[in-house]
């Protein structure tokens, strides 16, 4: 639909950046912090560990400085859990409290809202010894009392809170939920009766945030993007709506309305994934739902009908990882009318502005952007620089599609690009850059960790200080 274009960002808009604890802090087994599933799991030899990671623990002042000189309205990070309990519950330790005392503190002092993911990938390892981690009940609690320590410490700060990032990375990641071993099928079952947990226990903090009266929004942060049918047959069609289901919205549905809807039901009953619940849990999720989403957009997938057969029984998966394919539902194609990063990822800035509409038109809810970015090979030059011109024009495009999303209706409060300093990536080590800041290290030589501002830097400050009119 072609319409005049004349939204602009209010004057609020929360423009900002992001990070998440064990990605950028390093500092691993520093002043008492313990042992996360990210921290014992099984490395990838070619790329870094994250024990120093980006040194933020020990640079916050100065990373801070530049977030300032940057001008960031708004800086997403997360908190370690193990920083704060080292073994998930029991004994707090102060100097991690602390640490994120001083964060917060030096943020507000330069004008900059914390936005605080509770729980980002790094779940305890201690917790996963005691009962199993998220399979076991039990985890609602801890997840619960953690929250409410965080909220009585840093709540009188602190307006804007995330609950789980990502929770079906979590899900479909064994790693993340502390499994090992090669059984497929049994991961994945473990891995919805964790993800059902972790909605309980998301309800009941949400719950608890309320009764402690804080004012603000909280809500999870999600990955989130839209998937289009390779060809406009109706059975490809039908697979995109069945993979928008169970990639995203199934996990929405339960967070806001409290529903396993009739498709998902059968698609955990064929496969025999439905998870054990108590009476109470899904009214307990309807009566506290989120009061914004946070969406983390890279990419959208394409995706072809993927019927069973002798071959591919129901269920198969061709890849262990995030689904690219399981019979019966859907196979992930390359689509042709778009480029792709060094590691393949689709640039669709259009689909971005799909994402949001889908978001509101589904939930009505206020969104803001947690992550978008793009991972590149970044190169510093013999002058010092780090000319990023690609990052910037994909930046650009996906901001331009915001607007036109706020053009739309949809309630957008908020932008955090993905990152605001290198960080380690997941599987990719300092490979893959996708800050602002160049962060002067490289997989194994630590270098000298210096803090270089990159081409995108400056010109993100411009988009800032012109609240997105000069892109």
């Amino acid at each position: 639909m072609e319409v005049k274009h004349n939204e602009s960002f209010g004057s609020g808009f929360l423009w900002g950046a992001a990070t998440s604890s064990f990605q950028v802090e390093g500092a691993q087994k520093e002043d008492g912090k313990g042992l996360s599933v990210i921290d014992v799991m099984k490395k990838n030899p070619n790329i870094t560990d994250f024990s120093v990671a980006s040194d933020h623990y020990h640079r916050m002042e100065e990373d801070v400085a530049l977030m300032a000189e940057l001008g960031l309205k708004v800086y997403r990070f997360s908190i370690a859990w193990t920083r704060i309990f080292p073994e998930g519950n029991g004994e707090v330790n102060q100097k991690g409290v602390d640490f994120y005392n001083r964060l917060i503190d030096e943020l507000i002092k330069q004008g900059i809202e914390p936005l605080v993911t509770i729980y980002h990938f790094d779940y305890p390892q201690g917790l996963v010894e005691q009962y199993g981690g998220w399979m076991s009940r039990e985890s609602v609690d801890d997840y619960k009392n953690y929250a409410e320590f965080l909220f009585k410490t840093y709540g009188d700060r602190v307006k804007y809170w995330l609950t789980v990032n990502e929770q079906d990375h979590v899900v479909r990641i064994p790693s993340r939920l502390g499994l090992t071993g090669d059984d497929r099928y049994e991961q994945m079952r473990l891995g919805y009766q964790a993800n059902h947990h972790m909605c309980v226990a998301t309800a009941k903090t949400i719950e608890l945030y309320h009764s402690m009266g804080l004012s603000g929004k909280i809500g999870p942060a999600v990955s989130y993007s839209m998937v289009h049918p390779a060809t406009s047959a109706p059975e490809d069609v039908l697979a995109s709506k069945d993979a928008m289901l169970i990639k995203h919205n199934y996990l929405l549905d339960l967070h806001c309305y409290g529903v396993y809807s009739k498709p998902f039901q059968k698609y955990l009953e064929d496969r025999q994934f439905t998870p054990k619940m108590e009476d109470g849990d899904l009214e307990l999720m309807k009566q506290n739902p989120p009061t914004m989403i946070g969406v983390n957009y890279y990419f959208s997938e394409t995706v072809q009908a993927f019927p069973v057969s002798e071959k591919y029984p129901l269920g198969y998966q061709k890849e262990a990882l995030l689904a690219e394919a399981e019979s019966g539902v859907f196979e992930v194609v390359k689509n042709e009318k778009l480029q792709a990063t060094d590691w393949g990822w689709e640039i669709d800035p259009v689909g971005l502005r799909l994402t949001l509409r889908e978001l509101h038109e589904r939930y009505q809810l206020p969104i803001i952007i947690t992550e978008n970015g793009m991972g590149a090979y970044d190169k510093l030059e013999d002058d010092g620089s780090v000319k990023d011109d690609y990052r910037i024009a994909y930046l650009k495009e996906h901001i331009k599609q915001v607007k036109l999303a706020l053009n739309d209706g949809v309630d957008v409060f908020g932008y955090c690009a993905w990152t605001f300093m290198d960080v380690v990536s997941g599987r990719n080590g300092m490979d893959k850059r996708y800050g602002f800041v160049y962060v002067n290290r490289e997989n194994f030589d630590l270098k000298d960790m210096r803090r270089i501002k990159k081409n995108s830097f400056y010109w993100y400050q411009e988009v800032i200080q012109s609240n997105g009119e000069k892109l």
